[in-house]
């Protein structure tokens, strides 16, 4: 249902300019016959041809709306950059790690949730990895966990990305990953992605 109007200017806009156009010439016959009068005859082609300028309005529209997206996809595929991301424990700790491959990254954000708390990172500009190794980020989160699950042994991690292309398309991320309080740490697992918005589409990917 959410591509409904789509659907319809695409299949069906052709078969209704032709049934005003049947409808115009329908009304001009009967004029001609007899049947109506002159000042009905004019009111019914007003009515027609202003609904049928309207119809092909909103197709003209529409295909502006769908060229546009096109080329903005066109655009964002070549200089989409691909987050690469993961929690890890190591020494009684744990870490966010996050990179980019491909193409580098600007104002990206990261927010962090567990239990009703949360923590937010954010970075200006990340470089590729693949040149630059160093632009790898680790981010300490050892004492948020600890904080926000408690007593509680394990928990359910949900962390948002944002972040922008060289050409400025905003990317959107959602995951969940659940965390277990160990003796020597913690223990990640059962990643899972919740939802994508990607710049070319108006609405959000659900998994």
């Amino acid at each position: 249902m959410r591509n409904f109007p789509s659907w319809i200017a695409e299949k069906y806009i052709y078969a209704v300019v032709v049934s005003l156009l049947l409808l115009i010439l329908w009304v001009i016959y009967l004029f001609q016959a007899g049947s109506i009068d002159a000042e009905s005859a004019r009111i019914y082609l007003q009515a027609l041809t202003g609904i049928a300028t309207l119809a092909l309005l909103y197709y003209a529209y529409f295909n502006v709306e769908s060229k546009r997206e096109e080329d903005t996809a066109r655009l964002e595929l070549a200089v989409r950059p691909i987050l690469i991301w993961e929690l890890q424990s190591s020494n009684g700790g744990a870490a966010l790690s996050y990179k980019t491959i491909k193409h580098p990254i600007y104002d990206f954000q990261a927010t962090i949730s567990l239990n009703g708390k949360s923590i937010r990172i954010d970075e200006r500009h990340l470089d590729v990895s693949e040149a630059h190794p160093e632009a790898e980020r680790k981010a300490d989160l050892a004492g948020f966990i600890v904080k926000s699950l408690g007593k509680k042994q394990e928990g359910t991690m949900h962390l948002r990305f944002s972040y922008h292309s060289e050409a400025g398309g905003k990317y959107e991320l959602y995951f969940t990953k659940e965390v277990l309080r160990q003796k020597n740490g913690f223990l990640f697992q059962h990643r899972k992605i919740i939802s994508a918005k990607y710049p070319w589409r108006k609405d959000e990917v659900l998994f």
